[in-house]
Formats: structure tokens, sequence, C-alpha cells
């Protein structure tokens, strides 16, 4: 006989059971979910290890990075929440940083610095950098391919070896913040394509790209092409055209509509960051960074004996390898062409994995992002110098090269399905931290409290280096300062002061009435017309009113000083750095690109908690900014008038003192009036007495720390 079988018997479950079985599998989920962050966390540990070390590290940059967090927050404690320019820097004579350089990294650690100094505080902003992009590349990858998908794409982006070198060795902090935001970028404009509501990801994918453009200006431009390419393959791989004509018709329509959202998405991050870009762009032209870019680049890229390391492990080679240049990893190029093989071999196979389009996509970043360090992609460099020039090294693409990298590793469990993830996180992970943590250089640098929050340490940096402002090239000097930057804390030529002789009524009286952060007032009296100088660079922002009304401040002298005219009289001064047409024009563009992302919030995403609490805290942050602008909250004093002659050579005006918290030491400034040009370099001294007149503490010197002799001091200044 013959068997003939029957057909499988359907079977009905009740709902109940069903619903039981899915509220057993979701705790189960998220307990794996957690495990998998307990492992993320354990692996990031060796990253973080040499932030445990006493002190701060020796790098390229790192110290300035300091500098400007003490910077902050100092001008915090004076009541300015945003300063754009730090009066301090470049001896003294103020350099407008933050006007040009993207000041978002140095909140967080400003915020920090009030609490654990500002040396410490750096090394913290390095650890959550570190953490926070670890997390952002997790999250893309388990949204791609689960959650070993998310640690793979986490190790290999964390260790990455650019990305340490970016932390350690360059001390490149803004930059190395920056990598939290290109996985937020990648994530959000994925799932904008994919999820049942655009909004809360085009939403979020806004505010990642303002994140972005506000952390470090050079990443944001290296990202533009790569997020176009993105954008381009999602949106063409999702557009699926089904047989039904009435289905095709609405999902055309859900189509083009989520292209019209991504524009949207991006124009709305533009325009919350124009309080930054618009004036950077639009006064870049008053200072270094009007000189353009440089071809500089050609020193740097890699020729054929240099693309490879020559130990498997990415720093156990020679020191002097290092810098000029950052040759390719082992890892990275045996990831890379893993990825590529075995991606060819399934697709042979006719068994090409899940999300296909983006393994691809991150193939292409990884690979050109390589090629773009080699010589042999000059001939792409030069016809695009107006803008790859700004780039200054071609080894900033190897930040893309870990974009890359990310999503490739993130893609293993799907190309390499009959492994097991667990092992392949474990192989990964394991040779990643093997080849980018043996041999890191770490040299300790001492870099006390008491020499990060003064000046005087960054000052003496500047003139050993023959530099000013705490940068190696001079963006920020002003154009109008015809002074060479290596002699700017220096000695003036005292055989080339010309003679002066005073004019009748000299000298005239000029009373400080008020002080601010980067502002003053003073009653002026005056018998002939005084040209009236601050030791300040002269930049656009500077504004001056004589008796409550506007008068022109002008770059005077071959220092390029603040400077307005005063006629004879008595008149009320003020002078302060504040507000230009193309700040102003920024700022209510950012205001109304806010208020039109809170009010989508509101709109479209309120299924979203997270989205609703970060609306309400950039509100309140817009909100505080806004006030603070108007004044609210900045801090003003009178110092203690002296009004003490010094024969026809200068007028201290003034002196402010202050204890300096658990620093043991006191901080005393003196308001001085140059009279005439010095061919002299006179002293300032300060003496501290004790009650019986014995002197318990003293500093004797040139003003101004050392580095303004009197031989620089100008007349009126």
């Amino acid at each position: 006989m013959t068997a003939v079988p029957h057909p499988p018997q359907a079977t009905t479950v009740p709902q109940d059971r069903l619903l039981a079985a899915g509220s057993q599998a979701e705790p189960a989920r998220r307990q794996r979910t957690w495990l998998y962050l307990l492992l993320l966390a354990l692996l990031l540990v060796p990253a973080l290890l040499p932030l445990l070390r006493p002190g701060f590290y020796v790098s390229d940059d790192g110290r300035f990075h300091v500098y400007r967090i003490a910077a902050l927050a100092n001008a915090w404690q004076q009541g300015v929440l945003y300063p754009r320019l730090f009066p301090e820097f470049g001896f003294d004579y103020g350099q407008a940083v933050l006007n040009f350089y993207a000041p978002l990294s140095y909140f967080p650690g400003a915020a920090a610095a009030l609490v654990v100094g500002p040396a410490a505080a750096a090394e913290l902003l390095v650890a959550l950098g570190f953490i926070l992009a670890a997390l952002a590349a997790y999250g893309y990858g388990r949204y791609l391919w689960g959650s070993a998908a998310g640690v793979l794409a986490a190790v290999v982006y964390t260790y990455t070896p650019y990305h340490l070198a970016d932390a350690y060795l360059r001390g490149a902090i803004p930059e190395h913040f920056a990598f939290v935001f290109p996985p937020l970028l990648l994530w959000a404009y994925t799932a904008a394509f994919r999820a049942r509501n655009p909004w809360p990801p085009l939403l979020w994918g806004s505010l990642a790209w303002a994140g972005l453009v506000l952390t470090h200006n050079l990443t944001a431009l290296l990202m533009v092409p790569v997020a176009v390419l993105h954008l381009l393959i999602i949106a063409f791989t999702s557009h699926r055209r089904p047989a039904s004509p009435a289905l095709a018709d609405r999902l055309s329509r859900e189509w083009s509509t989520r292209i019209i959202g991504v524009v949207g998405s991006l124009a709305l991050a533009a325009g919350m960051t124009a309080a930054f870009w618009l004036p950077a762009l639009a006064e870049s032209r008053y200072v270094g960074l009007a000189l353009g870019p440089s071809r500089g680049y050609e020193n740097h890229l890699l020729a054929a004996p240099d693309l490879l390391r020559r130990s498997l492990f990415y720093f156990q080679n020679a020191p002097d390898s290092l810098g000029e240049i950052y040759p390719w990893s082992w890892f990275s190029v045996a990831l890379l062409g893993a990825g590529l093989v075995v991606l060819l071999i399934r697709w042979r196979q006719h068994r090409l994995p899940a999300n296909t389009p983006l393994i691809a996509f991150h193939l292409v970043v990884a690979s050109t992002a390589l090629f773009m360090t080699t010589v042999a992609a000059l001939p792409l460099w030069s016809p695009l110098t107006p803008v790859l020039g700004h780039l200054q090294y071609p080894w900033r693409f190897l930040l893309l090269e870990a974009v890359g990298l990310m999503g490739i590793a993130a893609a293993l469990p799907v190309l390499l399905p009959r492994l097991r993830p667990e092992l392949l996180v474990a192989v990964v992970a394991v040779i990643a931290i093997a080849v980018a943590m043996a041999g890191l250089p770490i040299e300790p640098l001492p870099l006390p409290d008491a020499e990060t929050w003064m000046p005087q340490r960054m000052w003496q940096e500047d003139a050993s280096a023959g530099q000013v402002g705490a940068t190696w090239t001079g963006e920020f000097l002003p154009l109008t300062v015809a002074e060479q930057r290596w002699a700017l804390g220096r000695p003036a030529d005292a055989s080339a002061i010309p003679p002066w002789s005073p004019p009748s009524s000299w000298p005239p009286r000029v009373a400080l009435t008020q002080l601010a952060y980067a502002g003053l007032a003073a009653e002026v009296d005056t018998a002939t017309p005084l040209q009236l100088r601050l030791h300040q660079f002269h930049l656009p922002g500077w504004n001056a009113t004589i008796d409550g009304l506007p008068v022109p401040t002008y770059p005077s002298t071959d220092l390029g000083l603040v400077t307005i005219d005063v006629p004879a009289g008595s008149y009320a001064v003020n002078i302060g750095f504040g507000a230009t047409p193309t700040r102003i024009a920024g700022s209510l563009i950012s205001l109304a690109a806010l208020a039109a992302w809170i009010a989508l919030v509101w709109w479209q995403a309120r299924s979203s908690r997270s989205l609703l609490a970060t609306s309400l805290v950039v509100a309140l942050l817009a909100g505080a900014l806004v006030l603070n602008g108007w004044g609210l909250g900045r801090r003003t004093w009178t110092p203690q008038p002296v009004q003490a002659t010094l024969e026809d050579v200068a007028v201290l005006l003034a002196v402010d003192s202050r204890a300096l918290p658990g620093q043991n030491a006191a901080e005393v400034t003196l308001y001085w009036l140059a009279l005439r040009p010095l061919a002299e370099n006179y002293k300032a001294f300060v003496h501290l007495l004790g009650l019986d007149g014995a002197v318990l503490a003293q500093h004797d010197g040139d003003p101004v720390g050392g580095f303004t002799p009197t031989t620089r001091w100008q007349a009126g200044e």
C-alpha cells in the first residue's frame, strides 16, 4: 500500500497565549540588550585607561584646547555664556576664537572645569567623546543588524587607530568629539526612509547635523559628500513600485514626502547653526583665515613605501614615522578587504544579505577615504584645493575611514551567518584593541590648575614657539596686525620709535567707572583731541559710544589696536565687544529655525518623549543665550581708582585684586594709560606687605606677564 501524507493541520493559538509569549520575549530581549551594552562598556575600558594617569599628556594641540576650556569657564564666571572673544588670548590683545572655531565641544568642558579644573575637564571631555561615539555607533549598527552588530560597530569605530591618535597624539579634542555625530546622521536618515513616522528621525537628524557643525567645521565639510551619497542610496533603494497602480501611487507620494522632509531637515540644521557659521564666513576676511587654503597637504600624502605600518600593532613603530603622516593600519585594510571579498562571494552565490546597499556604501566610504590619503589622489586634490585645502592634512580623511569600517564591522554577522555573533565580537574586539592599544605613546604633561586658569603659561608657550593665540597658524590674528607673530610678545626696536613731544594741557584725565568682560566705561577729560586705544586687537564687533552716541572704532598702529577719537572736552565713553550685522542676522535665523524645529517636535513627534524633553532643553538654552546676549546676568565691576601719574610716562588708573580659590595665590591687575611711546622697557612691580611692612610676596617684570614691554606701549593706550 502507498501511504498518502495528510496535509498539515492548521493550529489555532489563543490570543492570550500569543500575548503571553510576546510578553515573555520582551524581557529576554531587553536583558540581552543590556548584556551587550555591559560588554561594550567593558570593551571601552582600554581606550579610557590612559586618562587615569595623573596630569595631562603631551600632544600636538591638546594644551591649546585646555586653555580654551579655561577661557570659556572664566567667561562664564563673568556672566558671559557665549564669548566670541577671549580677551586674554594673544598676549592679552584678544582673539575672537569662538567667532570662527566651532564652540560646542568646549561647553561641557567648561562646565567640568568649574568643578575639577581645566586639564582634568579636557580629559573628561576626551572620555565623553569616546563613550558617546561608541554609543552612537552601537545604535546605528544595532538598528541595521542587531545588538552584536552594534557592539562590533562600536568597537571598530573606537579602536580605529586614527580615532585614538586624534585624542592622544594630536590632542584634537573638538575633532575627536566630532566622531559622535556621523553614526547619528547615518542612523537618523536611514530611519527616516524606513520608519512608519519619519518625523522623529528627521528631527533627530537636524539636531545631529547642528551638533556636528557646532563641534568641528572641517568634519562637517568632510561629511557633506558622504551624507549626500548615503541619502541617494537610501532614497533609491527605498523607492519600490508594487504591481497595484493605486498602491504604487500612494507609496510614490509617501516617498516624495520623505524626500521633501529630508531637505527640510537639512534646512533646519543650517538655520539652527546660522548664528555661528554666518558670522564665521562673513567676518573671516578680517583675520588670517582670509589668507585662504594652502597646498600644504602635498607634504603629507602617503607614497607607496609609507602606505602601511611596518608592525601589525599600529603604534609599535618608530615615533618619527607618525605626525607628518598617518599610514594605513593592517587591521583596517584586512577588514576592508574581508568585507569586500565576502560580499562578492555572497553576490555570486545570489545570497546577498539584508541592507546590502548600505554595506556597499560603507565599503566605498572606507576605500575612498584611504585613497584620498595617498599621492595617487593628487589629481583630485589639486583642482579641489579651494575646498580641500582648508582640511590642511590628508589624514583627516581617516575619520571617514572609521565611518566606513564601522559599517563593515556591523555587517559581519549577516556576511558570515554561519559564525556565532558572540564569537565574531570576541575575535574582532581582541584584534582591534590589541592592534590599536599596543605601544600607544602617552607622555605625561604636568599642567597644574594654577597655570591653566591664568594665561601666563599660554603666553610663554606662544612666545617660545613664535606664535600667538594658542594655535599654530595664526588663523585668528587680524590682518591689520602688521607686526610679525614671533615679535608680538617681545620688546620693540627702540631705535625705530619716533621722537614724541607732548601736546599742551597734557596729560588727559581718564577714570575707569565700570569694567565688564571685554568692555569698559570711562570718564574722559581732555583739553586736546585724544586717540584712545585699548590693549586689544581690532576686530568686527568692537563698538563705542561717546555720551551715548555711536562713534566708529578703527585699528591703529602696527598692532591694529582698537581705537576711537575723543574730541576735546569731558565725556562718558563706553567701549565693548558685541554685535555685528551678520551676528544679529545669524542669531535671528537660528531663533526662527529653532522655533520651527520645536514646533515640529510638538506637532509631528509628540509620541517621542526623548524628543519632547530635548526640545524643552533646547528652548531653555536658546532663551538663556538670548537673554544673556541682551546683558542679563553679565557681571560688571568698578576697580579701585589710583590715578597716580608717573612723570610723562604713564598713569596708573586703577587696580583690581582677588584671591584665587584653592591656589594659594592672588591675581592683581593694574590698569595703565600710556602717555607717550617709550624707548625704554620699564618694569612694573606688585608687593604684598604684611602688617609689619615686610614683603610677603612680590612680582616684578614687564607688564602683561612680561609680554608687553613698555617699548610696545602706544600713546593713549
